[in-house]
């Protein structure tokens, strides 16, 4: 029974708000405060139909959803449709110096930069003076953002050979660090 006075309350509510909307008549000087009113009730109306008072706001929000979308779908308008008249485009394909950039600007970001990004977490943890269990999260939770930074840095700099070349010194550097563990 509360959940057909819920129900009701909310359906009343977006009414008034929808009537206020389109400027109904009878709604003019109370349709506003009456939808909202109305809401505020069909909310605690919800949360006396449900199990508890967060369920009860949750259902409240999504029965309003529900209701606001069959008012949306009932105001549509239906337009006849146009004559497309657009020319056919012509399909132009990239030049072989844009496709090896970017190709090469692929394997600096995902490979070159995961890798050193991966290695360089891994020697830093294992030098921080912390239980292993600690250090492997702290590595596990550097490695994106590292790797994130790196990748950033390779498509952000105008010279793509410095970022690309400061990570393959990063990535020897750490896994030489790690050989010598």
């Amino acid at each position: 029974m509360e959940f057909l006075l819920a129900s009701l309350l909310t359906s009343a509510g977006v009414l008034c708000l929808y009537g206020s909307w389109r400027n109904w008549s009878p709604l003019r000087p109370w349709g506003t405060p009456a939808g909202w009113g109305l809401l505020l009730a069909s909310g605690f109306a919800w949360a006396l139909s449900a199990a508890s008072i967060e369920l009860g706001v949750c259902y409240a929000l999504l029965a309003l959803t529900a209701v606001a979308w069959l008012f949306v779908g009932i105001n549509r308008e239906r337009r006849p449709e146009r004559a497309q008249t657009v020319a056919a485009a012509t399909v132009a394909l990239p030049r072989l110096p844009a496709v090896a950039k970017q190709l090469l600007l692929l394997v600096a970001v995902v490979p070159l930069a995961g890798a050193a990004a991966m290695y360089a977490s891994t020697a830093l943890a294992a030098f921080l003076p912390w239980q292993q269990g600690n250090a492997l999260v702290f590595a596990m939770l550097l490695a994106p953002v590292l790797w994130g930074c790196a990748a950033y840095w390779q498509c952000a700099d105008s010279r793509p050979l410095r970022p690309a070349v400061t990570m393959l010194v990063l990535l020897a550097v750490s896994a030489g660090a790690l050989k010598l563990l």
